[in-house]
């Protein structure tokens, strides 16, 4: 069991900055639209939860898994980079502004902090659906009966060079 946990840990860690990320959207966006600004303090858990999940799925995912099988990895690797470092960059500017004694996002700093936000959130939306792609639609680290549908590419030319 402990073996089948270690192999899937990137399919399993995923599903939390996903839903993390959304969470504290709509929390920034319902406190900032009912009190006209945003504490800081206030949901930070929330974003470090994010942070924290995003930089351990990058961590994770088995590249050795895609490279060669899908037209999707590129993009989704990106992706997830950008959506990690957008969502630490939200979780630095909510430390700071706690560290600077908790003033409140208002007007131009509360507007730039949600765009952030949101952009964090279509980012990780984005890299979940080309993740999804490479699984549903090019059989990335599914198996049948214990065998790979779309086995990866890399070990089949690893095998070749040592038969030869």
């Amino acid at each position: 069991m402990i073996n089948e946990i270690v192999t899937h840990i990137h399919s399993i860690l995923v599903h939390f900055p996903i839903a993390m990320i959304v969470i504290g959207l709509c929390y920034d966006l319902f406190a900032a639209w009912k009190n006209r600004s945003l504490t800081p303090s206030k949901g930070l858990w929330i974003w470090f939860v994010s942070a924290l999940t995003a930089w351990l799925s990058v961590a994770t995912g088995p590249e050795h898994d895609a490279r060669g099988n899908t037209s999707f990895l590129d993009l989704h690797s990106t992706l997830a980079d950008i959506t990690a470092w957008a969502v630490t960059l939200l979780l630095a500017w909510r430390l700071w502004m706690v560290w600077k004694g908790n003033r409140s996002f208002v007007k131009v700093t509360l507007a730039g902090y949600l765009i952030l936000s949101l952009l964090s959130c279509v980012l990780v939306l984005g890299t979940g659906y080309y993740g999804g792609k490479m699984v549903y639609s090019d059989g990335v680290g599914v198996k049948v009966n214990g065998n790979d549908v779309n086995p990866p590419k890399a070990r089949h030319i690893k095998q070749a060079e040592k038969a030869q």
